[in-house]
């Protein structure tokens, strides 16, 4: 058996060895890297449990719920240990994939004393589910779960499922009181580990249905009452657990409302999905790197014979789950993996308003596939080995060549990943119909950290031609068309960001983070009337809201109120105390009204806020040391200035301070009067 794990471990290493330097993507962003209640400081029981309701829509405060919290506690950890290094995020993917790859060898392994199953294979049981394993691990399609960071959701709540399903064997097959009851508890808590960290782990109580009647129970339709008392623990348990799933998830609470920000129906997603999951095992079974993508084109199955795959495909699965059902007991280590595969893709590939295909969502339902392809490897070699050695020789041969062949197609795809720009390139190509490809190509051109204004034209392009193109989201035209404007408002032609973002917002009224940019684009320039119609909608939505609250406050400022400015900055800070913005503005704001003293409290705070790299609120400080005949404090904090930032990064701010409305307040000459100044005595000092 050691030996066996250890060549899991080695083919898993080969496989994944290119990719622990793989760049962070998509929705890693959100999750991880600007998720502000995962970097914690410290391993406190308080500290940690904040982790289970982070909340990636507003990743500056906990949800009001738990959002799979064993996978957030795990990225929460890691970020604590090595901050933001993707090193050490991919040794984790990476560890929970070899565990999850033991787990299911150790697993058939337990299958194979089942008793429909030991007396068949009981003298292969090693080969067979070490192969079995093995094939699964180093299958291509498994990148997505193990490369991209985030779906780590995806893999841990797989390794937790079927560590459950290695206590429960272990349980059934187990004569001691004692040692059952821990078993079903270890069971139970496993069960629960993976529900914590992914939804779907849901189906479990289903899966060991399937498991019992396959491997367990002599199946017929008048099987024993113990069987119908285990049938109905079971089906009572996937009903329970799907309940608490349903009316507590945002999935569950808004699934019809779901399809309103989605380009189909959900008859239309029924309908397309039979064709999404024989898509899928063809990808299983024939995982050629080009045929994997992170973007997939799809079209939409609008009727049962368009696209004219739809009915065969819809045909072709009842055929195989007939087919598995009718193997049960002749065949149980056939009708396992097939019954499996479809019930664990029911969560993710039926009727709720999900996107319409991701190759993780294979991770979990794939486990057993490969079965009966080890088991038949086995047979054939067997065969062949009393009646003819030399093609014995050809089934091992062709056997090593299957796992160096699926090990080796796994290390290109995983070179896709490895960049930003190389997955959305990459993505592109196999997907040229839909849009998200190009918008994310060209979000890194413009906004990404190799952005440069020689690549916003072309940005420009990518954004112009995704808009004719397939998207996930009814809103994706409104999102674009913001991200355009960005473009525009960076190159100084802020009224085409203004005409674009006009549109966004008609187009989706509800689309408040462009409706928050516009308001701010228009108090840039001066339409402070039109700017706070927009500010005023925006808390109409949420008065509570920190960035909406501060807008409002930055438009009374503008007007000279500045205790209704400070109000609304006082306001915005009890929704956020961290707030940067709305900490500046307030400082600025008292320092306007004459309380000098008050405003450095806070331009100190919005300074001491990470991250650390913005020169406005040591301006700002300048700036109000200035008003208050405090020269002593301008220079001050002109030397802190000039300590920290380079020359021409200074001089790079203070430029930018006479073109930008938001810092209206700060005056860029006699700021620069004072850095000047700090300049030719530090000067004067080297000398």
């Amino acid at each position: 058996m050691a030996i066996g794990i250890a060549l899991l471990f080695f083919l898993i290493l080969a496989s994944y060895s290119n990719t622990f330097h793989a760049s962070w993507q998509f929705d890693d962003k959100p999750n991880i890297v600007n998720n502000q209640l995962l970097h914690i400081k410290d391993l406190k029981p308080e500290t940690l449990f904040q982790t289970f309701y982070t909340n990636p829509q507003r990743p500056s405060e906990p949800g009001n719920k738990l959002n799979r919290p064993i996978s957030y506690l795990t990225f929460a950890i890691n970020w604590y240990l090595g901050q933001n290094q993707v090193f050490d995020f991919h040794i984790v993917n990476l560890l929970i994939h070899f565990l999850t790859a033991v787990f299911l060898y150790l697993t058939i392994l337990n299958l194979f004393k089942a008793p429909n199953l030991i007396e068949k294979y009981s003298r292969n049981n090693y080969f067979i589910a070490l192969i079995a394993a093995g094939l699964w691990a180093v299958n291509p399609i498994q990148t997505q779960a193990v490369t991209y960071i985030v779906q780590r959701m995806a893999s841990i709540a797989t390794m937790f499922y079927i560590l459950s399903m290695l206590f429960y064997l272990k349980f059934r097959l187990n004569d001691s009181s004692l040692q059952r009851i821990l078993l079903l508890l270890a069971s139970i808590l496993s069960f629960l580990l993976a529900m914590g960290s992914k939804e779907n782990a849901a189906m479990l109580p289903a899966s060991l249905l399937v498991v019992e009647l396959t491997c367990f129970q002599n199946f017929n339709w008048h099987f024993s009452k113990r069987g119908y008392s285990w049938a109905l623990i079971a089906g009572a348990a996937v009903i329970l657990l799907s309940g608490i799933w349903f009316f507590n998830s945002d999935i569950g609470i808004s699934w019809l409302g779901g399809y309103q920000n989605r380009p189909f129906t959900i008859v239309e997603r029924l309908l397309t999905q039979p064709r999404i999951v024989m898509f899928y095992l063809s990808q299983i079974f024939l995982p050629l790197p080009h045929r994997l993508s992170v973007e997939h084109d799809v079209f939409v199955s609008t009727s049962l014979w368009w696209p004219w795959t739809t009915l065969p495909a819809i045909l072709l699965i009842l055929c195989l789950v007939g087919f598995g059902i009718s193997q049960i007991q002749k065949r149980p280590i056939i009708a396992l993996p097939i019954l499996f595969f479809f019930l664990n893709h029911f969560i993710e590939s039926s009727f709720f308003p999900l996107e319409l295909v991701f190759e993780h969502r294979n991770y979990l339902p794939s486990l057993f596939l490969f079965l009966p392809v080890a088991a038949g490897l086995k047979w054939l070699y067997d065969y062949f080995k009393a009646e003819n050695r030399a093609m014995a020789g050809v089934v091992a041969g062709f056997l090593i060549l299957l796992l160096f062949g699926l090990g080796t197609a796994t290390y290109i795809r995983n070179a896709a990943w490895a960049t930003e720009f190389s997955l959305w390139r990459d993505a592109m190509h196999k997907a040229p119909r839909s849009a998200r490809p190009l918008t994310n190509l060209a979000w890194q051109m413009a906004y990404g950290p190799n952005s440069r204004p020689a690549l916003f034209d072309e940005a420009l392009k990518l954004y112009q031609k995704a808009l004719s193109l397939q998207k996930a989201r009814a809103s994706a035209d409104a999102v674009i068309m913001n991200n355009m404007s960005g473009i525009y408002f960076r190159k100084g032609e802020h009224q085409k960001a203004i005409d674009l973002l006009e549109s966004a917002v008609t187009l989706d009224p509800d689309y408040t983070l462009g409706r928050y940019d516009l308001a701010t684009i228009l108090i840039v320039n001066g339409k402070w009337d039109i700017a706070e119609k927009h500010t005023d909608y925006l808390l109409g939505i949420d008065n509570a809201h920190e960035k909406y609250l501060c807008l409002k406050g930055l438009l009374f400022m503008h007007a000279e109120k500045y205790d209704m400015a400070i109000e609304y900055f006082r306001r915005s800070l009890a929704s956020y105390p961290f707030l940067k913005e709305s900490l500046m503005n307030l400082g600025i704001a008292y320092s306007l009204k004459g309380d000098f003293s008050s405003a450095e409290v806070y331009l100190i705070r919005a300074h001491q806020v990470p991250p650390k790299n913005s020169m406005i609120p040591l301006m700002g400080l300048i700036a109000n040391t200035i008003r208050a005949a405090d020269y002593k404090g301008a220079q001050k904090y002109a030397g802190i200035l000039s300590d920290r930032f380079s020359r021409s990064a200074i001089d790079s701010q203070l430029e930018g301070l006479s073109k930008d409305l938001l810092s209206v307040f700060l005056s860029a000459e006699s700021i620069s009067t004072f850095i000047e100044q700090q300049y030719q005595e530090n000067n004067r000092i080297s000398s």
